[in-house]
């Protein structure tokens, strides 16, 4: 392309996504940025949207909610929740799960 910018062939798009994250101060290693990533993944469809990761308190994950039957169905899975966790993002060392409500 005559004028372009940037040529693909000197640089390659991994270096341009490495480029982009960088200037969004975002590191692709953060494992609570992935876990953030794939929280639908990880609670399911049904809970995702009434839920968000807070923070991670010691070895506690501390998740708000919308209400307090999303808080009561997110507790009902928790053990399956932190097993998937465990197994994706073990450098997390999560080994417990806390609720909050948002309001």
């Amino acid at each position: 392309m005559k004028g372009s910018v940037l040529n693909m062939d000197e640089q390659p798009l991994k270096d341009l996504l490495d480029i982009l994250l960088s200037r969004l101060k975002i590191d692709p290693d953060d494992e609570v940025a992935e876990m953030r990533r794939q929280w639908v993944e990880i609670v399911g469809p049904d809970i995702a949207p009434h839920t968000k990761i807070f923070e991670i308190r010691g070895s506690v994950l501390v998740v708000e909610s919308d209400h307090p039957a999303w808080s009561s169905m997110l507790l009902m899975r928790k053990k399956q929740i932190l097993a998937r966790i465990a197994t994706q993002y073990p450098g997390l060392d999560i080994k417990g799960l806390s609720v909050k409500s948002m309001r």
